[in-house]
């Protein structure tokens, strides 16, 4: 009996242990930031897919795209600082490397999108905004 009630007191601290090392490394998010920050996201990803057959257009569009990628960023970075956490520590080191990963990969494929099928761009974006907005929304303070 007493062999359990430890186990059960060890599992209790070391879910603990990862609570606090996560707070430390993502620190809880104002309320406003993850809306503001899917936004962005949805609008980056849908201005990708949508930029004009022109070449300078769309390049110009895809810039476009890639400074609000880079201000939903700098975002949750400068709040992070403001928390006194600076760097990417842990989970949020992997989780910004998969996000630069897909971000050139949307890029990349939306330089040569056909018009036909722009419309997914915007689909996409709309879920890339919920994905983004809801995933933040976890790490709002409570």
């Amino acid at each position: 009996m007493m062999a359990i009630m430890d186990a059960h007191e060890a599992q209790r601290d070391l879910e603990e242990a990862r609570l606090s090392y996560n707070v430390s490394v993502q620190p809880p998010l104002p309320r406003w930031a993850p809306p503001l920050c899917g936004l962005l996201i949805a609008a980056a990803v849908a201005l990708a897919g949508l930029a004009p057959q022109g070449i300078w257009w769309r390049l110009a569009a895809l810039a476009a795209a890639a400074v609000l990628a880079v201000l939903a960023r700098a975002v949750v970075l400068a709040i992070r600082t403001r928390q006194g956490v600076r760097g990417l520590r842990g989970p949020a080191r992997k989780a910004q490397a998969a996000l630069a990963t897909s971000a050139l990969a949307v890029f990349v494929v939306s330089l040569n999108t056909p018009g036909e099928v722009r419309w997914m761009y915007v689909a996409m974006g709309v879920a890339a905004g919920i994905i983004v907005w809801v995933t933040l929304h976890k790490k709002t303070r409570s």
